[in-house]
């Protein structure tokens, strides 16, 4: 049934407006946001520092996604999982909400998006509905988050997107999968069609679209993070037989080639063909993937493109950078938050308050640039 988009928008806005009271602004320390969830299974996006102090839950109508900061740290935007119908501008210093974007008619958002360079355009991956088609959205941040336009991805599914260095360029993960506009059940199981599609913003142009090999046909690209110097992380997750053990993490090179990055055979089967998120560090040089369902932290250099070891951490999935150079903050479904070193043997629970809370798929370090 067609959703009355205005009756949506004005249940929605009460829905998230009913937030957890937030405590002081954000201040120049360390803090990060996710989605989460408390006890009750209530939605939340939540701040908080390192020493397991929450600053701010606001309450969300379902289940969040990823989120992004408008660079100068001016808004927050979080996205609905997918296929989600809406997207919200939270005042990234306090938790108050600004702004609830429905979903335009007949299209769905995929719970990733990214800020041009100087703030003025935020681009979303989203679904058309009656074709299965990627697309993203583009709405100007200047007035109100208005859609002024969308792009063909080249593909199905797309889920994650991020900038390469310059600014003019979005790499593009599409999953590959067709789902119905209502649920998220494939419908093309066994048949991926996943890709990497670099596609020019100014014109909507795909300047490239780089396809996995046949014999991987069931991997489905998922996750990007973007280096200084415009290689691209990706992370999978295969759809075949569970008992096949394939390759999870690549490298989109500069070159416009995908290179899958190698690790021990026990290590990667550890991973449970599935990466939840992939992250690097503050340095750019060290790449971390997470896997909830492996309940593994793997990391590599990427430079020498050499394997670097894992960490365990039950259901951990969400990863962000922190300050110091390889290290990055975790987050669980069932265990908190932690402190990650690629020298060190396990990770170190951040504790306090973040342990009453079930974190989401996705991590991100609002930094000092938050008043």
């Amino acid at each position: 049934m067609e959703i009355d988009r205005r009756s949506f928008l004005a249940t929605l806005g009460v829905a998230i407006g009913s937030s957890l009271a937030p405590r002081a602004a954000l201040a120049a320390e360390p803090v990060y946001v996710s989605a989460c969830a408390d006890a009750k299974g209530v939605h939340h996006l939540a701040a908080f520092s390192l020493d397991g102090r929450l600053k701010f839950a606001t309450t969300l109508p379902s289940r969040g996604h990823d989120m992004t900061l408008r660079p100068g740290g001016r808004e927050l935007v979080v996205f609905a999982r997918r296929p989600g119908n809406w997207m919200a501008v939270i005042d990234p210093g306090t938790g108050g909400v600004r702004k609830v974007i429905p979903a335009a008619a007949g299209r769905s958002f995929y719970g990733h998006g990214a800020f041009s360079d100087d703030g003025r355009l935020l681009f979303a991956t989203e679904n058309q509905g009656d074709t299965g088609e990627g697309i993203v959205g583009t709405y100007d941040a200047d007035a109100g988050y208005a859609r002024i336009g969308e792009m063909p991805t080249s593909g199905p599914g797309p889920h994650d997107l991020v900038f390469l260095p310059g600014g003019e360029r979005l790499v593009i993960a599409n999953g590959g999968e067709r789902t119905e506009a209502a649920s998220r059940e494939v419908v093309n199981e066994g048949a991926l069609e996943s890709s990497l599609a670099i596609l020019r913003t100014g014109t909507g142009d795909v300047e490239g679209r780089i396809e996995l090999a046949r014999d991987l046909r069931n991997l489905s690209i998922r996750h990007l993070a973007c280096s200084p110097d415009g290689e691209t992380v990706f992370g999978c997750q295969f759809r075949g037989d569970p008992f096949d053990v394939v390759p999870l993490v690549g490298i989109l090179t500069s070159e416009g080639r995908a290179v899958f990055l190698e690790m021990p055979e026990d290590d990667l089967a550890s991973l449970e063909n599935y990466i939840g998120s992939v992250s690097l560090d503050r340095s750019g040089d060290i790449i971390a993937a997470t896997s909830p369902h492996g309940n593994i932290v793997a990391f590599w250099d990427r430079k020498s493109r050499r394997y670097l070891g894992r960490q365990s951490m039950s259901d951990v999935c969400g990863i962000a950078a922190a300050q110091d150079s390889a290290t990055f903050l975790v987050t669980s479904g069932n265990a908190g938050a932690g402190l990650t070193r690629i020298e060190g043997k396990a990770i170190e629970r951040v504790g306090g308050d973040l342990e009453r809370w079930s974190w989401d798929n996705h991590a991100l370090w609002l930094d000092s640039s938050v008043d």
